[in-house]
């Protein structure tokens, strides 16, 4: 089961005008913690793979005991944070696995690049 399917996500692609739009929304619109993975919606190429890059450097490399957060500078309105080995939007309590928001961020940039 691909990532998206777990969390019950459904990624879209919105054509408006001419113009050529992506987004990710719960499916069957379920509101719960996985909501907050909805925050893909702000994410395009370039960013989807600098998030991927960060996260792959904490999951890449054996972390250190003293490492502090780590906050992503990906997004300017949403606090996006590594605390190995979770992942944490914006403050909230719900925690994510980082090897999990990395396969979701591949599913992600591969529907992007589609």
């Amino acid at each position: 089961m691909c990532k998206k399917d777990q969390y019950g996500l459904e990624f879209l692609k919105v054509t408006a005008g001419g113009d050529v739009g992506y987004d990710c929304v719960r499916k069957d619109r379920i509101i719960d913690e996985n909501n907050l993975l909805q925050f893909l919606r702000y994410l395009n190429i370039s960013r989807t793979e600098f998030l991927l890059k960060e996260i792959n450097y904490f999951l890449d490399h054996t972390p250190d005991p003293i490492w502090e957060p780590y906050d992503s500078m990906v997004l300017e309105h949403m606090d996006l944070q590594i605390d190995y080995p979770y992942f944490i939007i914006d403050g909230q309590p719900t925690a994510f696995p980082l090897a999990d928001i990395r396969d979701l961020l591949q599913e992600w940039l591969e529907f992007l690049q589609s």
